[in-house]
C-alpha cells in the first residue's frame, strides 16, 4: 500500500534553514518562491524539527497576512497570538490595534526568543499594509546583535517580494541574515514521490510532470485520489478521471489556479505574449511578431517575462552570443504552460458543452502534444541532475538544450534534441527524444544522423570531429525487444526507468537529496 504524504525533496533547503535557526543569535530571513512551491511547509518542518530537539525551547508564531485592511491584519495577528499561547509574553493583546503596535509586538516576541513568521508578506508592497516594512525596519535595527528569536518573511509574488527586500530603496534592504529561494522539485524527487505513492509507471509519471512540473501542492492534490486512480487501467481513462476531478468540475481545486497565478504576476500586455508562447510551445521573436503584429514594446515585454518574472525561458543555439535573432522562447513553468495550452481551453470548452467532450476533443489531444516537448525537458533536467550527483554515465561539461540553425543558403535547418559534451574526455553525445519508443524507427534514426552530420559540417561543429561520438535515443519506456534492436545498432537507449535508477539510488546516499 502506498505511503501517506511526507515532506519530500527539501533536505538541502531544510538544512540551510535549520543552520540559521540554530545559530544561537537573532536572525532575519526570507523564503521566496512561486505559489504552491512549499514555502510554508518548509518553515513549519524546520520549526517542528526544532521543537522535537527542544520542546521547551522553541516557541513560534505563524501569521498569514490578509490582503484586506489594517484592522483585519491586526485581528488576524491577535488571534494567532492567542492560539499560540503567547498572550503572557505580550500582555494585553488588545493593545495591538494598528500597524505600529503590530510591529512593536513582533519586536517584543523576538526579544523573548519567539520566532515570528509572516506569510504572504507581498501584501505589504502596496495598499493598506504598505507602511509595515518601515515599521519593521525600526524593530529589526534594534534586534541586530540579539542572542535569540528571529523573523522570517514568506512571499509568493516574486516581483513584489523583490521590491520589498532587494530594492535599495526598500526599508528592509540589506538587513537579512539569510535568504532562501525555493525551486521546484528535482526530477529525482519526482521519481521518488511517484514510487512512494504508487504511481511508478513511466508514462503516467510523464503526464504528471507535464501538468504539475515540480510543484509539491499539485502532486499532493493528485495523490489524495490515488486509491481511486490506481484501479484505472488505460492512460486515457486515468488522465480523464484526475483531470476532471482537479480541473474541470465547478468545485475543482485547480480550476482557477492558472488565473490566480497569472493575475498575481502579470499585466495584460505581458499576458498576451505569454499566451502566444504557450500556444506555439517554442517560438522565435519573429514568430511572436507575426502572431502579435499590433503589439508594441515586444522586446521589453520579453525581457520582463524572462529576466524579471522568470516565467519564460530564452534559449540560444550552441555557441550563440548575445541577443541572437535565433533565440527561442518557451514557458519556464510546466504547470503554467500546460494550463495555458491545454487546461484553460478545456475549461472553456466545458462551459460551452460537456465535460466528456471537453476532455476527449480538447484536453487529451493537447496533453499528448505537450508531452513530447515536456519529455525533452525532463530528459535534459535528468541528465544535468545525474551529472551533478555523479550518478550518470555522462559527466557534463555543458549541455545544449537543442541545437538549431536556419542557414541563409537555403539548406535544411539543423534540429538535435540533446547535444552534451565532456571536454576532459573529448566525448560528445547527440540525443533524439521521442514520446513513444516505436517512433525511433529507421526513418527517424536516419533523419537524426543526417542532422548530426550537418552539425559536424558547420564551423562550430568541426571542432568535435575527432571526438568520441555517442548517439542516444530517449523514450519514456523502451520495451525489451525495441531496446535490443536499437542497441545492436550501437545506439544508447535510455528511458525514465533508467534515469530513476540513476537518480534515486544516488540520492538515497546523498546529503542533499531526499
Amino acid at each position: 500500500m502506498a505511503n501517506s504524504w511526507k515532506f519530500y525533496g527539501r533536505a538541502a533547503d531544510l538544512g540551510a534553514l535549520l543552520e540559521s535557526l540554530r545559530a544561537n543569535r537573532w536572525f532575519f530571513g526570507s523564503v521566496r518562491g512561486r505559489r504552491r512551491i512549499g514555502k510554508t511547509a518548509l518553515v513549519k518542518q524546520a520549526l517542528k524539527t526544532l521543537a522535537s530537539d527542544d520542546p521547551d525551547g522553541c516557541r513560534s508564531l505563524y501569521v498569514q497576512l490578509p490582503d484586506s485592511s489594517v484592522g483585519d491584519a491586526v485581528t488576524v495577528f491577535r488571534m494567532a497570538v492567542q492560539q499560540s499561547d503567547l498572550e503572557d509574553t505580550l500582555g494585553d493583546v488588545n493593545k495591538i490595534a494598528n500597524l505600529p503596535s503590530l510591529a512593536a509586538a513582533v519586536g517584543t516576541l523576538n526579544r523573548e526568543g519567539v520566532i515570528v513568521v509572516l506569510d504572504e508578506f507581498q501584501v505589504c508592497f502596496q495598499g493598506p499594509l504598505q507602511g509595515l516594512p518601515s515599521l519593521l525596519q525600526a524593530q529589526v535595527d534594534n534586534l541586530i546583535g540579539s542572542d535569540r528569536g528571529g523573523l522570517i518573511l514568506l512571499g509568493s509574488v516574486q516581483t513584489e517580494m523583490e521590491a520589498l527586500l532587494a530594492s535599495r530603496q526598500a526599508p528592509l534592504f540589506g538587513r537579512r541574515t539569510f535568504s532562501i529561494n525555493l525551486d521546484p522539485w528535482t526530477v529525482g524527487t519526482v521519481f521518488d514521490v511517484c514510487a512512494d505513492q504508487g504511481t511508478s509507471d513511466p508514462e503516467r509519471c510523464l503526464t504528471l510532470w507535464t501538468l504539475f512540473g515540480g510543484v509539491p501542492h499539485y502532486w499532493r492534490l493528485f495523490f489524495e485520489r490515488k486509491e481511486v486512480l490506481a484501479k484505472i487501467g488505460t492512460w486515457a481513462a486515468w488522465t480523464e478521471e484526475f483531470c476532471e476531478a482537479l480541473f474541470l468540475r465547478p468545485n475543482s481545486s485547480l480550476r482557477d489556479e492558472g488565473e490566480i497565478l497569472l493575475g498575481r504576476e502579470l499585466r495584460r500586455a505581458n499576458l498576451e505574449v505569454l499566451r502566444a508562447i504557450a500556444e506555439r510551445r517554442i517560438c522565435s521573436r519573429a514568430d511572436l511578431q507575426a502572431t502579435l503584429p499590433d503589439s508594441r514594446g515586444l522586446d521589453a515585454r520579453l525581457a520582463c517575462l524572462v529576466n524579471d518574472l522568470r516565467l519564460v525561458t530564452k534559449e540560444l543555439p550552441v555557441f550563440a552570443q548575445g541577443s541572437s535573432g535565433k533565440a527561442r522562447y518557451s514557458i519556464a513553468d510546466p504547470f503554467l504552460g500546460a494550463w495555458l495550452a491545454a487546461v484553460q481551453p478545456a475549461c472553456r470548452a466545458e462551459r460551452l458543452g460537456n465535460v466528456e467532450q471537453a476532455i476527449s476533443s480538447v484536453l487529451l489531444p493537447r496533453i499528448q502534444t505537450l508531452e513530447g516537448f515536456s519529455f525533452e525537458r525532463m530528459v535534459r533536467e535528468a541528465m544535468v541532475e545525474a551529472s551533478r550527483l555523479e550518478a550518470g554515465d555522462f559527466p557534463l561539461s555543458d549541455l545544449v538544450r537543442g541545437y538549431w540553425n536556419r542557414p541563409r543558403n537555403g539548406r535544411e535547418p539543423i534540429e538535435i534534441d540533446v547535444v552534451a559534451w565532456n571536454d576532459d574526455r573529448k566525448r560528445i553525445r547527440f540525443g533524439s527524444c521521442k514520446r513513444r519508443a516505436a517512433k525511433h524507427n529507421q526513418n527517424s534514426i536516419n533523419e537524426f544522423r543526417s542532422h548530426v552530420r550537418r552539425f559536424l559540417e558547420t564551423a562550430q561543429g568541426r571542432r568535435y570531429r575527432g571526438w568520441q561520438h555517442e548517439y542516444a535515443l530517449y523514450a519514456p519506456k523502451f520495451p525489451a525487444e525495441t531496446r535490443k534492436r536499437l542497441e545492436s545498432q550501437d545506439y544508447l537507449c535510455q528511458d525514465l526507468e533508467d534515469f530513476e535508477a540513476m537518480l534515486t539510488q544516488k540520492a538515497c546516499g546523498s546529503k542533499g537529496a531526499l
